[in-house]
C-alpha cells in the first residue's frame, strides 16, 4: 500500500475547526471544494461546551487542485459552531451548479438573534449572495441548548430536488421542505411528547425503500422528502431519547437492509443503547449495554470474508475542576447482521480509529485519530501501512480516486490534505458499493451537523 498525499489546500491561518463539502461549478468549470473554518474551536449550544468566540467563521472556495477562488468572512453575528451554522452544497434549481446554502445572521451585534437569521444562497463561482429567506424561529422559547440546533440537507422526490431545513434536536422538532423555486413544499412539527425518538447527529438521505423518493433518517424516524410524512419510527413508544449515530447498511450475503443506531442517554434503565432495525423499522437485534451514552460508532468490513462489524463507543464523563471531562471510553463490538457480541476484533481501540478502505479491496484499513498510534494507518491486524497525522475532516469518496480517501487538517500549519493509496485498485464488490448515491451525498452534506465530530462512520451501503 502506498499512502500518499493527493491534494493540499493552504488556509493561511491556524485552524481550530474546519468543515468541507465538494461543489460542482457547472460544465467546463473545474471541480471545487468549499471550506468553512476558524481559529476558534467548535462551539456547542450546550452551556457546558460554550465559550465566547475568539474568532469569526470564514468560508473559502478552492479548486480541487488547491487554487483559491474566493473567501468570505461571515462576521461576528455568525457563531462558529456546527449547530449554529450548518451549510451544504446542493443544486436545487437543477442547472448543474451546486448553490451553497447556509444559515446566516444579518445582525453582527446580536449573535443569538433568531429574528436576524436567514437561509442564504451563494453563487459558488462568484461567492456572492443570490438570495435570502427568513429562518423559522420555532425554537425561540426553548433553552439555549435546544434553541440553537439547526440543520440543512436535501434530496430528491421523483427527480425533483427538495431542500430541507430543520430546527430542534432533543425536544420539539420542526422540518420544512422546499421546491426549486423556494416555495414551501411541506412543513411538519414533531412534538416532544409524541412517544418517539428525537433526532440524530448523522442523518443519511437516500431512497431507502426504492420508490423513487428519497427518505431522511431523522434519528430513528424515516421521513419522506416528497411530503414530509413518516414511513416509520423505530421503537416508537419504547425509546424517547436521542441517537448520536444512525447508519443504514446492506448485508451482502442476503441483500437485506438494516439500520444500525447508537443512542445517547435515556432516563429509564433497561433501555438498549445499541439497536439495529430491519428495513421495516422493526428491531433486528439489540446489544448491551443498557446504560450510558453511546457517543460514536462505525461499521467496517474486517477480514478476508469482509465480515461486517459494528462498533459502539460509550462515552464516560466526569466533572474535574469544574469542567466536564471525557475519560477513558468503553468500546462494544457486534456482528452487524446478527448482533452477536464480539471480543475485541482489533489489536487497537476501535474508538481511536476511522475505518477507510484505502486500497479498494473491500476490507477496511484504519486511520488512527487518537491513542498510541495516532496519525498512523493500520490494517486490521495492527500492521503499520503509513503515516498521515492531523485531524479528520471527512472520509470516503472525498475525490474521484480508486478506493476511499481521507481529508485531514493540520491546526498549526493551517493546511488541509487529502490522502489515499496511490496504488489502489477497486474490485467489483467495491465498485458496486461506491456507486451507491449515499456515498456521494454524504460528502455534500458533511457541513450539516456533527457528522465530522461523531465521525467514526463508515456506511455499509
Amino acid at each position: 500500500m502506498n499512502i500518499t498525499c493527493l491534494k493540499e489546500y493552504d488556509m493561511n491561518t491556524k485552524l481550530g475547526q474546519i468543515r468541507s463539502v465538494p461543489v460542482a461549478l457547472g460544465k467546463g468549470m473545474p471541480k471545487a471544494v468549499l471550506f468553512v473554518y476558524s481559529t476558534q474551536g467548535n462551539l456547542d449550544p450546550w452551556p457546558e461546551e460554550f465559550n465566547y468566540p475568539k474568532d469569526t467563521l470564514k468560508m473559502s472556495l478552492y479548486t480541487e487542485d488547491g487554487v483559491p477562488m474566493w473567501t468570505r468572512d461571515l462576521g461576528w453575528g455568525v457563531i462558529p459552531g456546527v449547530w449554529y451554522t450548518p451549510f451544504i452544497s446542493f443544486d436545487l434549481d437543477g442547472d448543474g451548479v451546486d448553490e451553497i446554502w447556509f444559515l446566516n445572521n444579518l445582525n453582527p451585534n446580536l449573535p443569538f438573534s433568531l429574528n436576524a437569521r436567514v437561509l442564504e444562497r451563494i453563487d459558488p463561482v462568484s461567492g456572492k449572495t443570490t438570495g435570502q429567506w427568513k429562518w423559522p424561529d420555532n425554537t425561540i422559547d426553548d433553552t439555549m441548548s435546544h434553541s440553537y440546533r439547526f440543520y440543512i440537507t436535501g434530496g430528491y422526490a421523483h427527480g425533483t430536488p427538495v431542500l430541507v431545513t430543520a430546527q430542534g434536536t432533543y425536544r420539539d422538532m420542526y422540518l420544512q421542505g422546499y421546491n426549486p423555486d423556494m416555495e414551501k413544499r411541506w412543513d411538519i412539527k414533531i412534538p416532544y411528547g409524541d412517544g418517539g425518538a428525537r433526532a440524530s447527529h448523522l442523518c443519511p438521505i437516500l431512497d431507502f425503500d426504492e420508490d423513487g423518493v428519497d427518505e431522511m433518517f431523522w434519528g430513528e424516524r424515516l421521513i419522506s422528502l416528497d411530503d414530509g410524512h413518516e414511513l416509520f419510527c423505530g421503537d416508537k413508544g419504547r425509546y424517547f431519547g436521542h441517537s448520536d449515530i444512525v447508519m443504514p447498511f446492506v448485508d451482502r450475503a442476503s441483500g437485506r437492509k438494516f439500520i444500525f443506531t447508537c443512542r445517547e442517554d435515556d432516563e429509564r434503565e433497561g433501555v438498549p443503547r445499541v439497536v439495529t432495525y430491519n428495513e421495516k423499522g422493526e428491531r433486528a437485534w439489540t446489544g448491551v449495554p443498557d446504560i450510558g451514552h453511546m457517543h460514536s460508532g462505525w461499521l467496517a468490513n474486517i477480514g478476508p470474508d469482509c465480515r461486517k462489524v459494528a462498533m459502539a463507543m460509550r462515552i464516560n464523563r466526569k466533572v474535574i475542576n469544574n469542567s466536564i471531562v471525557d475519560t477513558e471510553p468503553t468500546d462494544f463490538y457486534f456482528d452487524a447482521v446478527t448482533g452477536e457480541p464480539l471480543d475485541d476484533p482489533l489489536p487497537f481501540k476501535g474508538d481511536e480509529a476511522t475505518p477507510i478502505d484505502f486500497n479498494g479491496d473491500g476490507q477496511h484499513e484504519f486511520y488512527c485519530t487518537d491513542g498510541e498510534k495516532n496519525g498512523f494507518v493500520l490494517d486490521a491486524k495492527g500492521n503499520v501501512l503509513g503515516y498521515i497525522g492531523g485531524h479528520t475532516v471527512r472520509s470516503g469518496k472525498v475525490i474521484d480516486h480508486p478506493g476511499e480517501t481521507v481529508m485531514v487538517y493540520y491546526p498549526e500549519e493551517g493546511k488541509v490534505r487529502i490522502w489515499g493509496d496511490a496504488d489502489a485498485c477497486e474490485n467489483e464488490f467495491t465498485k458496486e458499493r461506491f456507486s451507491n448515491p449515499y456515498h456521494f451525498r454524504m460528502q455534500h452534506f458533511m457541513g450539516t451537523g456533527y457528522n465530522h465530530i461523531h465521525g467514526h462512520v463508515s456506511c455499509g451501503m
